[in-house]
């Protein structure tokens, strides 16, 4: 008893020094080196975590967020509108493709580096533009080159028939 009588007392007197308001903690200080700017554009990080987010989605996943997206117009969110623009990229139609180009097109990059991420995304949805409309071509020739081909096998199988006296 007799040891706890002074640790008593000087628990008493430690909590009558303490102050009986909360005191907030001081905010760190910023660095002159930095300063915290508001992003008015897409960030790099952003960018990537959507594509990364886009990449891993099914089809059907890709489908209902491009159908809640549409939804809203137009996106308030520039990461909003980036997601859109990465989605239509995959439809396949055509059109949705050249809107989802208009829409990255729109779309101000905060950076360097989320302006080459950007660039990128443009040049894919351009060369899958570009490959399709190629595609369509091939197939084109190719149904002419067909329709040739039998043409010029019925014009032999003529020739190859007896001509009537």
């Amino acid at each position: 008893m007799r040891l706890l009588t002074p640790l008593l007392l000087f628990c008493t007197a430690l909590s009558a020094c303490a102050p009986l308001t909360p005191v907030a903690p001081k905010p760190p200080a910023k660095s002159q080196a930095a300063p915290v700017v508001a992003s008015a554009g897409l960030g790099t990080d952003e960018a990537l975590d959507t594509l990364a987010r886009i990449n891993t989605l099914s089809a059907e996943q890709q489908r209902a967020e491009l159908a809640r997206l549409d939804g809203e117009r137009p996106p308030a969110a520039i990461a909003a509108q980036f997601r859109l623009a990465l989605l239509l990229g995959r439809d396949d139609d055509p059109a949705a493709v050249e809107r989802g180009l208009k829409l990255l097109g729109t779309i101000e990059a905060d950076g360097s580096r989320a302006q080459a991420v950007l660039d990128l995304a443009k040049s894919a949805l351009r060369a899958q533009l570009d490959a399709r409309r190629n595609a369509a071509r091939a197939q084109e020739l190719q149904t002419r080159i067909d329709q040739i081909k039998a043409l010029e096998k019925s014009l032999q199988q003529r020739d190859a028939a007896p001509k009537p006296r």
